[in-house]
């Protein structure tokens, strides 16, 4: 297999690193400072045609490959985990309205997702359902054209800022012949009757992203805004989820890479017992096993998004990149931490961010548990 990238793909890769050091790494610092939303930052990357990356031409996105989206998405996670889930999630949602929406939802959503006038949302997890995505409790009941919603979903990301629409709201309409939900995805717009923005949380990281609770008494929403056919919206989040998977990979990538340039750099600078730290073979071998981690994620990453890209089937390769990228990512934070000693407890040095990130990595998109478990599954047992 040829592992070169080609042309436009190094150009992309060098283009993203750029735009991470001087844009994003300043927006970082703003977002750790006042927990806000990144406006002018999407705008800028936005303009770059980043926010309709994977989207055809005719709705105005740039067209390119699933693997280009994940040597970029790595690239922003090197320095910021916050804004690559930002991304990663509105082009998730995009993908979905891409392969399952009709004509009509497309021509509403996708240029303005593409120009990145709109955000997107994808609203699956419920207090009481999250790993048991079958297992919600959000209903839908039709009345003649007219579906009322009822529920309460939770930790969503992206819906609550004031560039939020269209969010991709899955919800029981009915019961399966097995006695299991029948589960139908909607295009929500924002601001519609009957749907609330609730509490939001004091999370421990990822500041600058909005993660809401959201509420919806007898929110009334058309038959025109099914995405697919109903009882299809199942299938239509674990597609979604599969790619995004691929997506954590390439975030727990990055992660590991800023761990070792940051834990590098310190290590070469730091002085004990009369030598830089980096002389030690215990430090060494942190070091080694963070490069040598770094280099399988990448490949593991990079080789599932080839067959995304090719339109192989692909939900192994996407489980296994996922739970092994977000442990070792783990463990690099760790590392990290240790080699700076106390400073690794301060907020001010980048690893810190690392540490509090990178746990949650190994939680979204399907915990590694479940991961494990779909992996067994699909050795026979």
């Amino acid at each position: 297999m040829d592992f070169r990238l080609t042309a436009e793909q190094t150009e992309i890769q060098k283009m993203v690193r750029d735009f991470t050091n001087n844009e994003i790494v300043p927006a970082q610092e703003k977002m750790d400072e006042t927990h806000e939303f990144p406006y002018e930052l999407w705008e800028k990357w936005s303009g770059l045609g980043m926010s309709g990356m994977l989207l055809p031409e005719k709705y105005g996105g740039s067209a390119l490959d699933t693997l280009s989206y994940i040597l970029a998405l790595e690239e922003v996670s090197r320095v910021s985990n916050t804004f690559a889930l930002i991304w990663q999630v509105h082009i998730l949602v995009s993908n979905i309205y891409l392969k399952f929406a009709h004509d009509e939802l497309k021509s509403k959503y996708l240029p303005i997702y593409a120009k990145g006038e709109k955000l997107g949302a994808f609203g699956l997890t419920e207090p009481g359902a999250g790993s048991d995505a079958a297992g919600i409790k959000t209903k839908a009941v039709k009345s003649g054209n007219v579906w009322s919603i009822n529920g309460t979903k939770t930790f969503i990301s992206n819906a609550g800022t004031s560039i939020s629409d269209g969010l991709v709201l899955m919800a029981v309409t009915g019961q399966k012949e097995n006695g299991k939900n029948e589960i139908t995805s909607f295009s929500i717009p924002q601001g519609v009757d009957g749907f609330e923005l609730g509490q939001s949380w004091n999370k421990m990281a990822w500041h600058g992203m909005t993660n809401n609770e959201l509420v919806f008494d007898d929110c009334r929403i058309p038959s025109e805004n099914i995405i697919g056919e109903i009882g299809s919206g199942l299938r239509i989040a674990l597609s979604g989820l599969n790619l995004g998977r691929i997506a954590f990979g390439a975030i727990s990538t990055g992660l590991i890479q800023g761990c070792l340039d940051h834990s590098l750099a310190y290590a070469k600078e730091r002085e004990q017992f009369g030598k830089p730290i980096s002389n030690y073979q215990l430090i060494q071998a942190k070091l080694a096993d963070m490069a040598t981690n770094c280099e399988v994620a990448r490949r593991m990453t990079l080789y599932a998004a080839f067959l995304e890209s090719s339109g192989e089937e692909c939900q192994n390769e996407a489980a296994m990149t996922k739970l092994f990228c977000t442990n070792v990512a783990t463990q690099a934070s760790l590392d990290a931490f240790q080699i700076h000693g106390g400073y690794g407890f301060m907020q001010e040095y980048t690893v810190n961010r690392f540490f509090r990130e990178a746990k949650m990595l190994e939680i979204g998109e399907g915990t590694n548990e479940i991961m494990k478990l779909f992996i067994a599954k699909r050795l026979g047992c």
